[in-house]
């Protein structure tokens, strides 16, 4: 089974750390910010959880606020990170992401236990690929 995964930055700068391009699409638009983020941070089921939190990678200050938990809907597969960075600065997901999450009507489904194993080896698969 394959799937689609979502980039949550669009590079990493050796010096400053994951950035946004300016490209990636600001949601400005508080009802439409909304429906993304109950689709982000709601939807979908659990694939990978991590225990605690991570630091917010644009404000260091901020502390350890962005969860960490990786869903899949069977399509796609992207972290709840997602949602709080479109919360605490407009980010966006990527335009082939945001689109297919408008063509779905903003609702994330719930799959079944062998779709999230599916989506688990995905990511296995996918890291050693990279490595």
């Amino acid at each position: 089974m394959e799937f689609k995964r979502a980039r949550l930055f669009d590079g990493v700068d050796p010096e400053s750390g994951p950035y946004f391009d300016e490209s990636r699409p600001r949601i400005d638009d508080q009802d439409e910010r909304e429906r993304l983020v109950e689709f982000l941070a709601h939807g979908g089921t659990a694939v990978v959880r991590a225990a605690g939190l991570a630091p917010d990678r644009l404000d260091a200050s901020k502390g350890q606020v962005v969860p960490i938990l990786t869903v899949t809907d069977g399509v796609w597969i992207w972290g709840q990170a997602q949602a709080y960075y479109l919360e605490q600065y407009g980010y966006g997901p990527d335009s082939e992401f945001y689109e297919y999450i408008k063509s779905r009507g903003y609702r994330a489904d719930k799959v079944e236990k062998e779709v999230t194993a599916a989506a688990l080896k995905f990511l296995r698969r996918s890291r050693n690929v990279r490595s």
